[in-house]
């Protein structure tokens, strides 16, 4: 069900960005991004789902190594895409929305818009490439890399590689997807900070901390909540706190209720 509600989230933000740009040709920087984090969600769903089929049903199949090894570097590249287009929401909501005054932000918050695209195609290949170097290290570099072939003949070794090859692949894939990861939770560390100056700065001047600002700022930290049910979860999220989204799922849900009565049980 958590799979299914992903796929339907991910894909209804998909299909209304899509349909927005075909008709006014015009997409913002904020539905770019989350137009290529649901498509990388959707990648990162496609792969677990085909994955743990795979496992389940078709096993000597999956053992070949050649199976294996591409069914391993999907995964890990989807992950990787996944965290670093994260980072970049992350980054384009500290920098539309967070209040400082150093020189290097503004200029860096001048000059954003421009550098998404370039930003989102540098996480594609960024990620590609690392996935491409740890996922060789990962097969040259240990003899455990395909424990799968031993599960097959039911060996008893098989269970002890398969500890150790989720260890190791632990590891790199940590290793891999860190610096997004850190810039993702900086995002949200400088919206808090930025959020608490400027309750604090209103407060000072008896001015009430429920302005435009402080919603703004709410707004960006829910966006970025990390939940439990992610992707799934926080794609929902997502929909509820975009008004464009929003009221494009209030105007789809009568016309779905309606094809439901038509359909013949």
């Amino acid at each position: 069900m958590e799979t299914l509600i992903g796929m339907v989230a991910n894909g209804f933000i998909v299909l209304t960005n899509v349909i927005d740009w075909q008709r006014s040709r015009n997409l913002s920087m904020t539905d770019l991004i989350l137009t290529c984090l649901s498509l990388a969600r959707l990648a990162w769903l496609a792969a677990v789902i085909l994955g743990v089929t795979m496992v389940s049903f078709f096993l000597s199949t999956y053992a070949f190594d050649h199976v294996h090894l591409m069914f391993t570097i999907m995964w890990v590249f989807t992950n990787s895409v996944n965290l670093w287009f994260a980072a970049c929401l992350g980054v384009w909501y500290l920098m539309k929305i967070a209040i400082f005054s150093h020189p290097i932000f503004l200029q860096v918050k001048r000059s954003l818009s421009g550098l998404v695209p370039w930003l989102l195609l540098g996480s594609v290949v960024l990620s590609a490439f690392m996935t491409i170097i740890n996922v060789t290290a990962l097969k040259t570099g240990s003899s455990i890399y395909n424990p799968y072939k031993l599960l097959v003949s039911n060996s008893n070794e098989s269970e002890i590689r398969k500890a150790a090859f989720s260890e190791m692949f632990v590891i790199i894939n940590t290793g891999q997807n860190f610096i997004p990861l850190v810039l993702f939770v900086l995002s949200i560390i400088f919206l808090i900070i930025s959020l608490w100056k400027h309750m604090k700065h209103l407060q000072c001047d008896g001015v009430s901390t429920s302005d435009l600002n402080t919603k703004a700022h709410l707004t960006a930290l829910k966006a970025l909540n990390v939940s439990t049910l992610y992707p799934s979860g926080h794609a929902i999220i997502l929909i509820l706190l975009n008004p464009k989204l929003k009221q494009a799922w209030v105007r789809m849900m009568p016309n779905l209720k309606c094809h439901l009565r038509k359909t013949p049980s």
